[in-house]
C-alpha cells in the first residue's frame, strides 16, 4: 500500500509542477519559449525538482515499510505455531 501511495504522490507532484509551470508560464516544454534563460539552466532546475519529488516518494516507502513489518512478523509467527 505504501508503494502505491508513494507512486501516487510522485505523480501528483509532477502534475502540480506542470500545472504551476503552465499557469505561471515558466515551464519550457518545447524549447526556445523563454529566451532570457539558457536551456541548460532550465534543465538543471527541472531535474533538481524532479529528483526531490522522487526523494519524497522514496521517503514515503521507507516510512511505510517498518510500519507494516511488526504486523507481518506477528501474523507469520502466529500461523507457524
Amino acid at each position: 500500500m505504501g508503494t502505491y501511495i508513494a507512486i501516487l504522490i510522485v505523480h501528483i507532484l509532477l502534475f502540480r509542477y506542470f500545472l504551476e509551470g503552465m499557469t505561471q508560464r515558466n515551464t519550457d516544454l518545447f524549447g526556445g519559449e523563454n529566451p532570457t534563460l539558457e536551456s541548460k539552466d532550465l534543465f538543471v532546475n527541472a531535474l533538481s525538482k524532479w529528483i526531490s519529488y522522487v526523494i519524497v516518494g522514496v521517503a514515503i516507502i521507507v516510512v511505510a515499510v517498518p510500519e507494516g513489518l511488526p504486523l507481518a512478523v506477528m501474523i507469520s509467527l502466529a500461523y507457524s505455531i
